[in-house]
């Protein structure tokens, strides 16, 4: 995935009830891969400090939190919106000493708007080619084994995790209509 199909992503969340946030440092696998807002993370030890504790990409089997705005390249100030934690963090090089690997996550309640979602359901055998997805309001929805929102069957989401049991992380407040963003009361 390009760097810049992540860019510009100030829409891809919208805040509708604040939850609790957190700075956390982004992990090596994360910066490399870069991400959207709304991407869910789990904590994981940093290989380089026993003592520390970075976040990854969520499996769909562990989730902390998720991301509250999108990695950036503040090389260029026309596709940056400047909104991390720190104000700083670059989607090239980060270090953890200038603290710009410092990123904001969501770990409980509110209420959110979710532009990045699974939209393909997981077949029997834990692949996504069983076809659009449907939502429906009310329905709990957990941690796919991508890190986004979704309402996949149990049986379906641990055969792609590999899990002992799902991630469900709260419920849809709002339909996602034609394609937009889907409502998600986070009960974490």
């Amino acid at each position: 995935m390009s760097i810049d199909n992540l860019m510009n992503t100030a829409h891809d969340l919208d805040c509708i009830i604040q939850g609790d946030r957190f700075p956390v440092v982004a992990g090596p696998l994360l910066r490399a891969r870069k991400w959207k807002s709304g991407t869910w993370v789990r904590y994981v030890a940093d290989e380089n400090n026993s003592n520390n504790w970075t976040v990854e990409r969520s499996n769909g089997i562990y989730a902390a939190g998720f991301l509250m705005y999108g990695s950036e390249d503040y090389s260029d100030a026309r596709r940056s919106t400047y909104r991390n934690y720190t104000s700083f963090q670059n989607a090239g090089e980060l270090s953890e000493a200038s603290g710009s690997a410092v990123i904001t996550m969501i770990t409980g309640g509110g209420r959110f708007l979710f532009a990045n979602y699974e939209t393909v359901a997981l077949d029997i055998g834990g692949t996504r080619t069983g076809g659009p997805i449907t939502y429906i309001l009310g329905e709990d929805l957990k941690v796919s084994e991508n890190g986004l929102l979704c309402n996949d069957p149990d049986a379906n989401l641990l055969a792609a995790t590999g899990g002992t049991a799902t991630l469900v992380v709260g419920v849809c407040s709002k339909l996602p209509v034609n394609g937009g963003k889907i409502g998600f009361d986070l009960k974490y």
